[in-house]
Order: C-alpha cells, then sequence, then structure tokens
C-alpha cells in the first residue's frame, strides 16, 4: 500500500467564497437541459439546475419517450435525437457545449454488440460527425477530443477546454452530455448543490483513495490489463503531488475486502477495480467527491440495482460515471488522465470526455458537467511544470514495422549531454544507448520489431544517471478481427463476415486461409486483401440444424490465426397457445417464436398445419418480417368443435414444432 500525506488543501474558504459569487452569476448560455414530460420531477430537477447554473430558459428541452429507461434504435431517433436536435437548432448547435440529461430521461438504447448502448453517449454525436453507424465489436475510430496517454512513460498532452476544441471549426461538432439522474429526485437535484459547495471550498476536502489489483508494477507491462492499473498508479501519483493524502492499495481485493483497506474515510476522490455488478460501502463520500470504478455494467441503471453508480449516489457522491454494459477497459474513462486534467483546472465535463476513448458507446457521466473542483488549478499542475518523459510513437504497430521512441528531460541536459542505456526484450531492438545533447531536453531513437504470430507487449527500458524510464511497445500480427454481422443464425441464412488487419496489407496483397470446424457453417477457402487494404468481408453459409452447435471459424495468416465462433440453431423455438384450452367458438393466439431474428431483406414462411382443419383452422403460410423472431395468429375454433384436441404445427427452416390445443 502507498500512502502519501497531504500538506493541506491549498485554496482558501474566502477564495471559494468569491468564486462561488462568480460561478452564480455566470450565465451558462452553453448548456442544454432535457427533461421528460411524463415526469413532473424530472421538470423540478432540470429548473433546479438551471437556476443553481443561472441557465437561460429558453435552453430547457422536452422530450416525451415512451419508457424512462430502455429504448430501441428507432425510438432513440424518434423521441429523443430528433426533439433534441430541434432544440440544439432553435440555439445554435454550436452554442452548446453541455447536454445535461434530467432525471428520469431514457439511458439505454437498444442497438450495439450486446443490444445496449448509453444514450448518452450516442447524444454526444447527434450530428453524426464522429461516425454514421453502431459499431459492431468495439469502436474502430477514436473521438476527436480523447487525448491519448501513456502512463508507464509518464506521457500526457497538456489540458485542452472543450470549449478550445470546438472553437476550431474543423474539428467535428460533438457535446459534453451529462446526466443529474440517481435513485431519488432529491439526490439528483442535490448534484450541482454539492458540486457548488465545493467549489465554494476550493474542491472536495479528503483523501483520495486509489484501488489496483497487479501489485508491483516494477516488471509490469503497460498494455491489456496492466494498462488500467498504470494509469491508476498514475492517478494516485498526481493527487499526492497536488497535496492529497493518498491510500493506494495493489492487493486483489477490491476496497471494503480484505487484506486490502476496509474502509476508505473522509473520501474525496477515487478510482479503482473492480467488482462485477457490486458496491462495496467502504467509502464516506466528501462534499464534491469524485469517484468511479472500473467495471463492467457499472452503470446498468443510475436509478437501482447493485452495481455502482447507483450505490454511490445514494451514499453521497457528487460525480462518477459508469458503463450500460461491458465497455472493455479502453472503452471506460481513463483514472491518470482525467485526474490529471481537474489539477489543471478543468471542469469535469471537459476532463472525462478527454479521457474516454469513444463515443456512441457504453459510458454515461453522472453529476455536473460545470463542476470545476480546483477553480484554475493547483500546483505543480496549473501551471504545468516539465517532467521526464519516454514516449513510442505510434505505440502499437504489426510486428516487423519500425517505430519511434523519445525521450524527454524536465530540464536541459548538462555540458557533456544525458546518457541513456537502451534495453528490451528479444524480438524489439533499440540503439545501446542514446544521449540527450547538452542544452536540449529530448533525444529520438528508432525501434525496430520483427514479426509475431501473437501480440506481445514489451517494456523498453531507459537507463541514465539517476533516471530510469520505461514504457511498454505493443507488436501485432497482421492478421485482425473476425467479426461476424450476427452471432448466431438458423434456416440456412448466411452470415457476412469482416475480417480486419492490424495494419495495411502489403504490396502484392495478402491471401489469408479460411476454415470452419463444423459442416453447419462453411467458409470460402481463401479472401484475399488487396494491397494498403485493412478490412475485407465474406459470407458464410449455413444450413438448417435439428439441434444447437457452434462452427469455429478460422482465419490464419503468417502463422499467425484469428478466430471467431457462430451458433447455429433450430430454427423454430417454440409454438404455444394461449389460453391452452379454449371453448368451442372461442380464440386462442398461437405464437410461433423462431430461433433468432430474420435477417435484414429476408423474411420468414412459416407453415402452419391443423390436425383437424374443420375444428380449429390456421392458414397454410404466415410471414415473419426482417428484425423480429415470432409470429402471432389468432385461430378461432368452430363452434362444433367441443370435446377435440387439435395439434396445431409449425415447420420453418427444417425444423417442426407442435402444440395441442383442448377444445370444450
Amino acid at each position: 500500500m502507498r500512502l502519501t500525506k497531504s500538506s493541506g488543501p491549498g485554496i482558501t474558504l474566502l477564495f471559494g467564497a468569491l468564486l462561488l459569487q462568480t460561478v452564480q452569476a455566470q450565465t451558462h448560455s452553453e448548456v442544454l437541459v432535457v427533461y421528460n414530460t411524463n415526469y413532473a420531477d424530472s421538470l423540478a430537477v432540470a429548473n433546479h439546475y438551471m437556476s443553481q447554473r443561472n441557465v437561460p430558459a429558453a435552453n430547457l428541452c422536452a422530450i416525451t419517450p415512451p419508457a424512462n429507461d430502455y429504448l430501441s434504435l428507432s425510438d432513440y431517433t424518434t423521441y429523443v435525437k430528433t426533439p433534441i436536435q430541434n432544440c440544439l437548432n432553435t440555439l445554435g448547435q454550436k452554442n452548446i457545449l453541455y447536454i445535461v440529461m434530467s432525471y428520469l430521461t431514457p439511458f439505454v438504447i437498444g442497438t450495439g454488440p450486446f443490444a445496449r448502448s448509453a444514450i448518452d453517449s450516442y447524444l454526444a454525436d447527434i450530428w453524426d460527425k464522429y461516425v454514421s453507424q453502431p459499431f459492431l465489436i468495439t469502436p474502430s475510430v477514436t473521438q476527436p477530443y480523447y487525448t491519448d496517454s501513456q502512463s508507464q512513460g509518464n506521457v500526457y498532452n497538456p489540458f485542452q477546454s472543450f470549449a478550445t476544441y470546438r472553437a476550431n471549426a474543423r474539428n467535428p461538432l460533438i457535446y459534453s452530455v451529462w446526466r443529474l439522474d440517481a435513485p431519488t429526485a432529491a439526490i439528483a437535484s442535490a448534484l450541482v448543490d454539492q458540486a457548488i459547495q465545493a467549489e465554494n471550498q476550493g474542491g472536495p476536502i479528503g483523501q483520495a483513495c486509489i484501488d489496483r489489483i497487479y501489485g508491483d508494477l516494477t516488471y509490469a507491462a503497460d498494455a491489456g490489463y496492466g494498462n488500467g492499473d498504470f494509469d491508476l498508479y498514475q492517478a494516485g501519483t498526481f493527487l499526492g503531488q497536488a497535496g492529497f493524502t493518498v491510500v493506494e492499495d495493489s492487493n486483489p481485493a477490491e476496497f471494503g475486502t480484505a487484506p486490502a483497506p476496509l474502509t476508505c474515510p473522509d473520501t474525496a476522490l477515487y478510482s479503482g477495480w473492480y467488482s462485477y455488478y457490486n458496491y462495496n460501502n467502504a467509502f464516506t463520500w466528501q462534499t464534491g467527491a469524485i469517484g468511479w470504478h472500473l467495471d463492467s455494467a457499472s452503470a446498468l441503471s443510475p436509478r437501482s440495482g447493485s452495481s455502482w453508480v447507483p450505490n454511490a449516489l445514494l451514499n453521497g457522491i457528487t460525480v462518477t460515471s459508469g458503463s450500460v454494459t461491458e465497455p472493455y477497459l479502453q472503452g471506460l474513462t481513463r483514472p491518470g488522465g482525467t485526474f490529471r486534467n481537474l489539477l489543471e483546472g478543468a471542469r469535469v465535463g471537459d476532463a472525462f470526455l478527454r479521457n474516454t476513448r469513444w463515443l456512441k458507446w457504453q459510458i454515461m457521466y453522472v453529476g455536473d458537467p460545470l463542476y470545476q473542483p480546483f477553480g484554475s488549478g493547483r500546483v505543480p499542475f496549473s501551471p504545468l511544470q516539465p517532467v521526464n518523459s519516454f514516449q513510442i510513437s505510434p505505440q502499437e504497430i504489426v510486428g516487423g514495422a519500425n517505430t519511434t521512441g523519445a525521450i524527454t528531460l524536465s530540464s536541459a541536459a548538462p555540458p557533456g549531454g544525458s546518457s541513456f542505456t537502451l534495453s528490451a526484450a528479444s524480438g524489439v531492438s533499440v540503439p545501446a544507448t542514446v544521449t540527450v545533447a547538452a542544452g536540449a531536453t529530448k533525444a529520438s531513437f528508432s525501434i525496430t520489431t520483427t514479426a509475431v504470430t501473437q501480440s506481445q507487449f514489451t517494456v523498453i527500458t531507459a537507463t541514465g544517471n539517476a533516471v530510469t524510464l520505461k514504457n511498454t511497445i505493443i507488436t501485432d500480427p497482421l492478421i485482425g478481427a473476425l467479426i461476424p454481422s450476427v452471432g448466431t443464425t438458423m434456416a440456412g441464412f448466411p452470415v457476412t463476415v469482416n475480417l480486419t488487419l492490424n495494419g495495411r496489407a502489403p504490396t502484392g496483397g495478402a491471401v489469408v486461409n479460411l476454415s470452419s470446424d463444423n459442416p453447419a457453417i462453411t467458409v470460402p477457402a481463401t479472401v484475399t486483401f488487396p494491397a494498403g487494404a485493412t478490412v475485407t468481408t465474406f459470407s458464410a453459409s449455413s444450413i438448417p440444424v435439428s439441434s444447437a452447435v457452434t462452427a469455429n471459424i478460422t482465419a490464419s495468416y503468417a502463422g499467425a490465426i484469428s478466430r471467431v465462433g457462430i451458433a447455429v440453431v433450430p430454427a423454430i423455438q417454440s409454438i404455444t397457445a394461449a389460453p391452452a384450452t379454449v371453448n368451442a367458438g372461442a380464440q386462442t393466439v398461437i405464437t410461433v417464436i423462431l430461433g433468432t431474428n430474420v435477417p435484414a431483406g429476408n423474411t420468414a414462411t412459416v407453415q402452419l398445419m391443423s390436425s383437424d382443419p374443420a375444428s380449429l383452422p390456421v392458414p397454410p403460410t404466415v410471414m415473419v418480417p426482417a428484425g423480429t423472431n415470432y409470429l402471432l395468429y389468432l385461430a378461432t375454433s368452430s363452434p362444433g368443435s367441443s370435446g377435440k384436441n387439435v395439434t396445431i404445427s409449425a415447420t420453418y427452416g427444417g425444423a417442426t414444432a407442435s402444440v395441442m390445443v383442448p377444445i370444450n
């Protein structure tokens, strides 16, 4: 456990009081506040926020969605996206920086790889300037305001405010979208009150708790899950440098579970791993507290359940963030850069967005985006002091390619220069030494790599006089991911599969071998990437099956392989009647459930048959449209059919299912 002692908050209460008066007097016309007309509490929370932050009345935007949590993509477009676009057009699209979703506005959209993405994340790109389509597996495009960092190498770009980003007309038009939502309306309303009170006192007062899991990082690589631990380590370093007492735990157990600390009292700032769909009540949140968990489904709902976000809000946190399903580590808000930007004087609405890699994904932010916890910043981050760093550009490459390393010193090298001895594991070659010339602060060198058959993480060490710097280079095989259009198919429907490369195909192109380990799915023997291409598409054919199977498709190139499984299921899952027994002359609803949704551009023709058409007739065929997996048919029994037991059968795609309907 690392413990750093604080020298005090560094900003007086008197200054905070003057700051509060200034904040309250300022008109925040850059904020659009959205409420749900179906709920009086939604309007009440919106009005309270607008009053506290002096947001003009014209910046209130009404939506009337059919639900307050989950919406389909079409309902999102109709009831959320379009009315908010209308509000933005009225106010001026470029005049708004922050969109604040009030209490009881919907937060999940039915799209994306797990059929769940955050509505807020979609609204951030409401004009589709970042990407126009949902991502298949993970986003392939970094959002334009994001700034990458290399935590192990201590490489961070200086903070740029969101307003400055937006002032550049060449930058894509996106928004920072936040949510005043919580288990109750009172908690949602209090988020802005707590933020203003914390600004009044110069930021949240208390300690910082950082919860890592991977122990000693001396020989660790800043890649994979290690990337999260290095981010957290740097967050603790920055907060300690700014004067906070930092309790940093490196046990796999999280705070509240031995051998980790059982409590984190007086919690002002927090980030850490990882307990799926769980909140350990180990924190005493101080006014203005900021904290979030690196956790899948940490914001499954901001209002209820066992996940991090609703429970942190119930217990008094002021700002938090989470994911509505599985975001992958790379999709979560990065702690090191976020806390560093806040210490540089950023608003939370800027710092969180600037350190979240993707939009139209899984992340929501809860709190007041205008909250600026540290005013103009804290020493040594405002003014920002130079530091020693080791950057690799680019840090992730295809094995066999070259990249560049750069050592930067916090001050000019002395006469004779500063020499560093370089070392790396086999497969990565660096010069024996590199020297920062006298009077200079930076020296660059070439890094060469060899081809690999699987991704490798290699730590490069630069050792100088009293200075040791490290960073991790990631080398990948050329072949990337197989991404099927669906994970499950039926009835002989084909599946479109995208195959990606981690770099561009070489001169002359790349021929990739394909295979399937189950005859339920067949693929071409090869697929060819033209020179310079990074993605290609092929069709995988399926056949009807009588029981569910999984076919693993393998792509191989230059000794490296990529694999994905596609399930093939029987075309009919079930058939039922409701009511199960009917009176003569009465009706029952016949429901047929298919094995999966009918693919876009197709229909399914299901054959129906009655064992006694005179008693309970059904049509010979019924159509199931694309995008659905069921049909309903209202069957009417004949008046004189009492005492009959009629079997209704459905046949489609090589599968048959039956239900017996007794008639009284």
